[in-house]
C-alpha cells in the first residue's frame, strides 16, 4: 500500500510538471505578412514632420573652417571678373527680393512656401516633399569654398554623421546659380529635431557660386532622400524643383 502511494504521488507530480510546461510554452510566431502576399518591413524612424529642423538663416559660424575635409587647405579668395549669365527665366510665380543685396529669385507658391526670410537669407519649405531650400548670400570678398565651409557649419547643428554621397545616382551635376557656375557636393546623415532627438535620414546638396559682387550658396535639405517619388527618389524630385527656382535667380535687380 505504501509502495502504492509512493509511485501515484510521483506520477502526480510528473502530471503537474507537464501541464505546467505545456501551458507556459511560448506562443508560436505569427508571420509578419501573409502567405504569398508581398510586404514592406515597418520604418525603423518616424518620418519628418513639417516641422523639420531648420538651419539658422541670419547666423552661421562666427569663423570660417580652416578644413571641409581633413587634409584639405583653405586658400585665399581674390574676386575675379564678372561672369556672364543668361537671363533668367521667369515662372511667373511670387518673387522674393532683398533690398540691400539686390538679388531676387521667383519661386511657385504651390512648390514652395517662404517660412523665414531676412534680408541676406531666405528659407523655404516644399508644399510636395519633405525638403527645404536655403539660399544665403554675402559680399564676394567671401569666396564660394569658404562660404559652403560655413554653411556646412551649420548643417552639422542638425545633421549628425554627416559623410560625402558618392553615389552616381545622387551626383551634383553642373553646379549653377543663375546660370552662373560654381560648386558643390552632396551629403547624407541623419536629421536632428529640434531637441536633438534623431528622427529620419537626411540628404544635403550644397552648391555655391560668386558674380565678382555677391557670394550666394544655397542648401537642398531633404529628409527621407531614398523615399520613392514616382519613378526616382524624394531627393532627386526636390532637387529638381528647386533647380527651376535657381534658373530664375537675378544676382542684380539694381
Amino acid at each position: 500500500m505504501i509502495i502504492a502511494l509512493f509511485v501515484g504521488g510521483i506520477l502526480a507530480v510528473a502530471l503537474l510538471g507537464i501541464v505546467f510546461v505545456l501551458f507556459n510554452q511560448p506562443p508560436a510566431p505569427v508571420a509578419p505578412c501573409q502567405p504569398d502576399k508581398p510586404c514592406a518591413p515597418q520604418e525603423s524612424l518616424p518620418p519628418v514632420s513639417n516641422g523639420s529642423p531648420s538651419p539658422r538663416p541670419s547666423t552661421g559660424p562666427t569663423t570660417v573652417p580652416a578644413t571641409l575635409q581633413p587634409g584639405a587647405t583653405a586658400t585665399p579668395f581674390v574676386p575675379g571678373p564678372t561672369p556672364i549669365s543668361n537671363s533668367p527665366i521667369l515662372l511667373s510665380g511670387e518673387v522674393w527680393q532683398s533690398a540691400t543685396l539686390n538679388y531676387s529669385f521667383e519661386y511657385d507658391p504651390d512648390s514652395w512656401t517662404v517660412t523665414n526670410s531676412t534680408d541676406d537669407t531666405a528659407v523655404l519649405s516644399s508644399v510636395r516633399f519633405d525638403a527645404q531650400v536655403v539660399i544665403h548670400a554675402v559680399p564676394a570678398a567671401t569666396s564660394p569654398a569658404e562660404l559652403i565651409a560655413q554653411q556646412l557649419g551649420v548643417v552639422d547643428t542638425f545633421v549628425i554623421g554627416r559623410v560625402k554621397d558618392t553615389d552616381d545616382y545622387d551626383a551634383l551635376l553642373g553646379p549653377s546659380i543663375g546660370y552662373v557656375n560654381g560648386e558643390g557636393d552632396v551629403y547624407s546623415g541623419t536629421l536632428l529635431s529640434n531637441d536633438g532627438t534623431p528622427i529620419a535620414p537626411g540628404g544635403v546638396t550644397i552648391l555655391s557660386a560668386t558674380d565678382g559682387r555677391l557670394t550666394v550658396s544655397v542648401i537642398v535639405i531633404v529628409g527621407s532622400p531614398d523615399a520613392k517619388v514616382g519613378s526616382g527618389t524624394q531627393q532627386h524630385a526636390a532637387r529638381g524643383s528647386a533647380d527651376d527656382l535657381l534658373k530664375t535667380f537675378d544676382w542684380d535687380t539694381r
